[in-house]
């Protein structure tokens, strides 16, 4: 019988879960995690082979209308993340059509222009937090712009889409999201409505535009979806980002030999951005996964309706896949994190987030070499789901 563990999250296991991860790899199974929610419990898939395994599984949904109430299923939850095969399928192939690799790569000098301009500013000071001066505005910045959100609309945005991922657990949909984050989930869909009624009058060159000239051909993506893809876009477009650049500067500064042979050797950026997603994980567990019918995998007989967490950040430091997996190394090879996961649902902006990541980078590298840490405790959002920094002070 599989061993039962009660839910009780805490900052300090926020800050650090990865003693937490370490025993729970110890169990040769999935362990049943009682009553997280409203719903009873979930499913806790750790090793790497198990996650990988359960990511792929085509017994698993990703539907949550099979387990919440139609009234509590937002406008996000209509988007390619929340679908299966085949509606799945269709959204995510015609939500690609405007959101290629080669549209990105040609946004690259743009993101080294904002870079460039965020860190000049920096420059000038003394002291700062490099999450709200530098890791937030800047792929706030180039999501805006890519989708064709008005300069005047980014704050306001930055502050909904905090409020939407800071209103729950993600991962958990049976817990009661905030009225602050269901407010803001309300006002973003509203506002999406006024701009796609906007672009389908005057269309530019932004992907509101193109999932517009998607949508109405042959009326392939509804309305819903069309507003749903919109929010879920410019929330999954910086979030990942914004806590990766973060999470990777507070990392380098604790390992000062990795920094110091990065700012030697810059060629190393790009095994560095992947080596910061692996140790430091922007998305500790996959989104919402629920089983759609009975089965057995690594020794769990998993019930149809129960719910199943992959956790990507214990994953990743599995030592039978990564030796000495609590070190840092940038030039780390192989490493074949899932940091973006596996199989139908891995993420579309992997390459939008590893090009902000290796320019990034690379600036602060250009411009900042002495940036230093100006507290030894860093200031964890309190989430489990998402892993990044509220704040990190530095020095310049």
């Amino acid at each position: 019988m599989n061993p039962t563990l009660s839910a009780s999250p805490t900052m300090a296991l926020i800050a650090n879960p990865y003693i937490a991860y370490r025993r729970l790899q110890a169990i040769p199974f999935p362990i049943w995690l009682a009553n997280p929610g409203a719903t009873g419990g979930a499913w806790l898939f750790s090793r790497y082979d198990d996650v990988v395994a359960i990511l792929k599984e085509a017994r698993v949904s990703k539907d949550i209308s099979r387990i919440v109430p139609a009234e509590r299923v937002t406008p996000v939850n209509h988007a390619m993340l929340s679908k299966d095969p085949p509606d799945h399928t269709r959204l995510r192939a015609l939500v690609s059509l405007a959101f290629t690799p080669a549209r990105i790569h040609a946004m690259e000098p743009r993101i080294a222009r904002v870079a460039d301009e965020l860190l000049d500013q920096l420059r000038q000071r003394r002291q700062a937090d490099f999450i709200t001066d530098f890791a937030l505005p800047l792929p706030v910045i180039i999501i805006a712009e890519m989708l064709g959100v008005p300069l005047t609309d980014r704050d306001r945005f930055r502050d909904l889409s905090n409020q939407v991922i800071m209103g729950g657990d993600a991962n958990q949909p049976g817990r009661d999201i905030s009225s602050g984050s269901q407010r803001a989930i309300e006002a973003l869909a509203d506002y999406f409505s006024g701009l796609i009624a906007e672009r389908r009058k005057n269309p530019r060159a932004d992907l509101i535009s193109d999932l517009i000239a998607v949508r109405d051909d042959a009326n392939r993506l509804s309305e819903t979806e069309l507003v749903g893809t919109c929010i879920l876009l410019l929330i999954a477009g910086h979030e990942t980002s914004a806590n990766m650049l973060g999470n990777g500067m507070l990392t380098l500064l604790r390992f000062p030999e990795q920094w110091d042979l990065l700012k030697r050797q810059p060629e190393h950026l790009p095994g560095a951005v992947e080596e910061i997603l692996r140790y430091e994980s922007p998305l500790q567990q996959a989104t919402f996964r629920v089983a759609a019918e009975n089965f057995s995998l690594g020794g769990a007989e998993i019930q149809q309706g129960q719910q199943i967490t992959a956790l990507l950040g214990a994953a990743n430091r599995d030592p039978i896949h990564f030796p000495n997996p609590d070190f840092f190394d940038i030039t780390r090879q192989p490493n074949r994190h899932i940091a973006f996961g596996v199989g139908i649902h891995f993420c579309l902006g992997s390459v939008l987030a590893r090009v902000e990541g290796r320019i990034g980078f690379g600036k602060v590298v250009e411009k900042l070499p002495n940036l230093q840490l100006a507290s030894e405790t860093p200031n964890w959002n309190p989430n489990s789901c998402l892993r990044g920094l509220a704040s990190l002070p530095v020095t310049l």
